[in-house]
């Protein structure tokens, strides 16, 4: 990859297919097993890109899936800064990291990103806390691989 310059084709591209998979109707059992993709997306090019990309970055995408599912303006940004704060300050081990470690660190990285968003809907709304919620983690921490292997593949650079 040019060091001068971003992917940026590469990188909205992504964020629409992410937006895309997120929007995508299920069966509402399978709902809760839905992994933020978004956010995966968001911590590949924040472990990748982070001289270039940083919470702003994170921030502006959270803020676009506010607008997008007409949520709790703001309440996405606010959980995809903290989890972009946790990814920037802990990027350079995160890099060295085996696969399955790094599978460990993105479950705890959309942990806290669930945790933000069920305490800002705890907040606002009166919702039942449910185990579900908290079911993305796993599939997330599942999916992590396979995502990082094809966006790897896609841009064609390690590490």
């Amino acid at each position: 990859m040019d060091t001068n310059h971003l992917p940026w084709p590469g990188l909205l591209i992504g964020l629409c297919l992410a937006i895309l998979m997120w929007i995508i109707p299920v069966r509402s059992e399978l709902a809760f097993w839905r992994p933020p993709f978004v956010l995966l997306l968001v911590i590949y090019w924040l472990l990748r890109e982070p001289q270039r990309l940083g919470i702003i970055f994170a921030w502006l995408a959270g803020l676009m899936i506010d607008f997008l599912f007409g949520e709790i303006l703001g309440q996405h940004a606010l959980a995809m800064s903290v989890a972009a704060y946790l990814v920037i300050t802990q990027q350079h081990r995160v890099r060295h990291f085996k696969i399955l470690h790094q599978c460990l660190i993105v479950a705890v990285v959309v942990l806290a990103y669930n945790v933000v968003l069920l305490s800002v809907k705890l907040l606002v709304e009166d919702i039942d806390i449910v185990l579900p919620l908290f079911y993305s983690v796993l599939s997330s921490a599942l999916l992590w691989p396979i995502l990082f292997a094809t966006l790897q593949k896609i841009h064609g650079e390690q590490w």
